[in-house]
């Protein structure tokens, strides 16, 4: 199946395992077996490798994290220089303490020179936008697109940190060549992404720039510890609904945790999630619909996988019940939406 790039909307549960696959060469170039690290994420060697795997998102911050500490380097050992541990939190730190997102930025390139860190970055302010621009030397080629992936997630996340609000990107650009999971790019930046570009930058409005810095280190001191857990912060308290999502999408082959599990999970009694989900309007059957339905659609759009390997993946026991649900969510069968989506 052709994957188009076009604008798709945020997803907060899936990936594609590409990025898996990247942290995997990456675990491997600093001397750590695809075995130990499959054991160290709790994701097994066949998940990792199969083609057009589909993953939670969670796995790629535990990656991340578990290379962090493997090479006591933020980024990853893909560098011939590293970045210890903590200067990604001394940039925010100092950042924190200035005004307006431009002495904030500022503030951050100071430690990024200071620390001597194999990061280049620069900022061009033109008439109505920035240009946030990034560059890397990564010790294998092939490790260049992930390299740069990771440092711009992590540099996007921050607008929004400071500012405690989402700053839209108007787009976002690479030099390297469109890679195969491409609507990963479009989930994480959540604008449209552009490959083959002359420059590796992040573009959003000028506007921005003047915005009063909000953030507060000692509250987000926390995330910093694992540089790209900051791409699940949230200025917002985490509603019962994403947290029930977060924990089905880590669910094996989607088995379902019972309400019991559910509510244990969560630390309080089935009766107190259940009020709880009556004030958002919701219920566990209704998150349980919805999540089947996006996971569906995920695979659908971005995956060969054959129907019955969807069923299953989708928590159904066979074919004819997940078409009937499938056409109660969207109006057709599986196979004339995969016809719809061929013929765009």
């Amino acid at each position: 199946m052709t994957v188009h790039n076009e604008e798709i909307g945020n997803n907060e549960l899936f990936a594609t395992n590409k990025f898996i696959q990247d942290f995997c060469l990456a675990a491997n170039s600093v001397g750590m077996s695809k075995e130990e690290f499959s054991k160290a994420i709790g994701l097994s060697v066949e998940c990792i490798d199969e083609p057009q795997g589909v993953i939670a998102l969670h796995y790629i911050v535990k990656s991340y994290a578990v290379l962090l500490d493997y090479t006591h380097d933020e980024l990853l050992g893909t560098q011939g220089k590293i970045l210890p541990k903590g200067v990604i939190s001394l940039m925010i730190k100092s950042a924190s303490s200035e005004r307006v997102l431009s002495s904030a930025l500022t503030a951050i390139f100071h430690v990024n020179r200071v620390c001597q860190s194999p990061i280049k970055t620069n900022l061009i302010i033109e008439k109505d936008i920035v240009r946030w621009q990034f560059s890397l030397k990564t010790k294998e080629p092939t490790l260049s697109l992930f390299a740069l992936t990771m440092l711009t997630c992590i540099a996007n996340k921050t607008l929004s940190m400071l500012l405690k609000k989402d700053v839209p990107l108007l787009y976002a650009s690479f030099v390297d060549s469109t890679p195969i999971n491409v609507c990963d790019y479009q989930f994480l930046y959540s604008c449209p992404v552009k490959f083959n570009q002359d420059y590796n930058e992040l573009v959003f409005d000028k506007t921005w720039l003047t915005k009063p810095v909000i953030c507060k280190y000692k509250e987000v001191k926390s995330h910093l510890k694992v540089p790209l857990s900051i791409t699940n912060y949230t200025f917002n308290s985490l509603g019962l609904i994403k947290q029930i999502k977060g924990i089905i999408a880590l669910s094996p082959k989607s088995q379902f945790p019972t309400q019991n599990e559910l509510a244990s999970k969560l630390g309080m009694s089935v009766r107190t999630m259940q009020r709880k989900l009556d004030s958002e309007n919701s219920n566990y059957m209704a998150i349980k619909d919805k999540f089947r339905h996006k996971k569906a659609i995920f695979y659908l759009d971005h995956t060969d996988k054959n129907l019955e390997y969807i069923t299953e993946r989708c928590g159904f026991s066979e074919v004819a019940s997940f078409t009937r649900a499938f056409i109660r969510w969207q109006g057709c069968t599986p196979s004339k939406y995969q016809s719809k989506i061929e013929n765009k």
